[in-house]
């Protein structure tokens, strides 16, 4: 989780109110904020956010928040855009390697040594948070009076372009020389892999002010005489741009700098300006929000929660509902239950009546109940529970299991921060075995099992996927076989009171040794797999014992 530390003085002058340490203590939790740590005598805290909420990885943004709950300030911030004359012209080419492209102008800077540490961080953040560690978003910032507009967006082979990169040796090197020697370079080749041109910002003298996502140029460095900044965001989702661009100028904004408009002429005439920090607006049903948060606030009374939470809220014109207006620099609203969450905050949680509702107190669902009773029975079994990841590698998940990888059936994640774990499992078998792997080396046998979710796509579900609960098990020794795992198939089967109704009928599949292995059966319905392990696949998890295994559907067994 990322975490900000918090000078009070600072926050104190960015509030506009004197802050008591205590109290302060508690107000930040009650904004989301975690505590991790505090300083009482230099009067610092520590503070964790959550990643969803990268508007508070500087002072300003918890600060903005701070208003709304101390009611200093309610409703949505204001922020002043100033027109400006400063245009990108944004070339067709990039749609080959990065399509997007969104800037702002910010005058009259005038940043303390803690508010260019904030920037800096914020950078950072964003690059972190919003920018999947530059591949969705990489930020520039530049000093504007360096550069001569307009400036030009454009793609360009590996060798066609040499310029003097940030933090270099002083000297010019063509692109391709910087993601070979440069530090940035070789940290963020990799998004540039296999690309035949790479992205560019030129202004109008050919000048290199960026090479997105690696680098700037030297040529606008920012220093403590610079005035005015230019900030270009680059990225592959224009969504995800334009937020972390709203954020970093928000925050910039409060900070006392002046914002101005850029416009960004891309291919066919379509002509953007940005920054833009118009609200959204959503229609949210009253009762909805009442019934999660177990209140019975008014239509007035939950305007001013929203108005707290720094949003606007007035009774809509459809019966039942209100209508919210969401801040540009929220990135995290994207569903009506993110409205409860945001209006019991504004109420305040400390204030949520504490009944027990019509019920009782909770208790554990079925398929839980359920899952518990397996676990048990699979340790009196003699097999040792591990957790794993639903995540998974989609090679471990297909490849290593000699499966076919059938790209329409699998969910693969577009934006992986490793490619460990690019996919969501669809097996829990390939996991056992790649636990086996990380401990080969521990006392033999090796009895494993894992009650746990697999994720199927479903036309019928409203997210196009479905979870399921499956049981794999999995034994590992010189002496394992199908005999072994038959008889540990038996004793749950037994255990659960579905004996009469199961059978093992022989069967070949892929990841098991033909004529060792068999369907699982339920009442004539296929619940799973059971048999001794391919040498191939042993192989590909480097495990030298026979292994056996199975894996069945419990939703189908419940």
């Amino acid at each position: 989780m990322p975490t900000i530390d918090l000078k009070i003085e600072r926050l104190e002058r960015l509030v506009g109110k004197k802050l008591d340490m205590k109290s302060l203590e508690f107000d930040l939790q009650m904004i989301s904020l975690d505590l991790e740590d505090i300083d009482p005598v230099e009067r610092k805290i520590k503070v964790e956010y959550n990643p969803n909420r990268p508007d508070f990885s500087s002072p300003e943004g918890i600060a903005r928040a701070l208003k709304g709950y101390y009611e200093i300030e309610l409703g949505l911030p204001k922020f002043e855009i100033s027109q400006g004359n400063i245009v990108v012209n944004v070339d067709p080419s990039v749609k080959r390697v990065r399509p997007y492209i969104v800037g702002g102008v910010i005058r009259n800077i005038d940043l303390d040594e803690d508010e260019v540490a904030t920037l800096m961080n914020i950078q950072e953040q964003l690059h972190w948070a919003v920018g999947r560690d530059r591949s969705k978003v990489a930020i520039g910032v530049h000093d504007l009076d360096k550069v001569t507009p307009p400036y030009r967006y454009t793609a360009v082979e590996p060798n066609a372009v040499k310029f003097t990169p940030l933090h270099g040796d002083g000297y010019p090197m063509d692109l391709e020389e910087i993601l070979l020697i440069h530090e940035k370079g070789i940290e963020y080749a990799h998004i540039l892999e296999g690309k035949e041109v790479y992205p560019i910002i030129f202004d109008k003298n050919n000048e290199v002010l960026s090479f997105p996502p690696i680098i700037n140029g030297e040529l606008t460095t920012v220093t403590d005489k610079t005035q005015n900044l230019f900030l270009d965001l680059t990225g592959t989702e224009f969504h995800a741009v334009n937020l972390g661009l709203n954020i970093l100028t928000t925050t910039l904004a409060d900070m006392g700098a002046t914002l101005e408009s850029v416009k960004l002429n891309y291919e066919g005439g379509k002509e953007f300006i940005t920054p833009k920090l118009d609200a959204k607006k959503w229609e949210v049903k009253e009762q909805y929000i009442n019934d999660v948060v177990g209140l019975h606030l008014s239509t007035n009374e939950m305007i001013k929660c929203f108005q707290k939470v720094r949003m606007d809220a007035a009774k809509s014109k459809k019966k039942g509902y209100i209508d919210v207006w969401v801040p540009a620099y929220r990135g995290d609203i994207m569903h009506p239950i993110d409205f409860t969450e945001e209006c019991g905050i504004g109420y305040g949680y400390t204030n949520l009546p504490k009944n027990i509702p019509i019920g009782g107190i909770g208790e554990y669902h079925p398929i839980q109940e359920y899952q518990n009773r397996i676990r048990k029975i699979m340790i009196g079994a003699g097999y040792l529970e591990v957790l794993n990841f639903i995540l998974a590698n989609s090679e471990k998940q297909y490849e290593y299991m000699r499966q076919k990888n059938d790209k329409k059936q699998s969910i693969e994640i577009a934006n992986p921060v490793s490619k460990e774990y690019n996919t969501m499992r669809v097996q829990i078998l390939p996991n056992l075995l790649d636990t086996i792997r990380l401990n080969r080396s521990e006392e033999k046998p090796i009895r494993l099992f894992e009650v746990g979710d697999i994720i199927e796509l479903s036309k019928n579900e409203e997210t196009g996927a479905k979870r399921n609960v499956n049981l794999a098990a999995i034994t590992y020794h010189e002496d394992a076989d199908f005999t072994e795992i038959r008889s540990t198939l038996d004793y749950i089967i037994t255990s659960l009171g579905y004996y009469d109704d199961y059978e093992v009928k022989p069967n070949d599949n892929n990841t098991y040794i033909k004529g060792r292995c068999g369907e699982i059966f339920l009442k004539n319905e296929k619940i799973g797999y059971i048999g001794e392990i391919q040498p191939e696949i042993l192989l590909n998890f480097k495990l030298e014992f026979p292994t056996a295994a199975f894996e069945i559907d419990l939703q189908k067994l419940l």
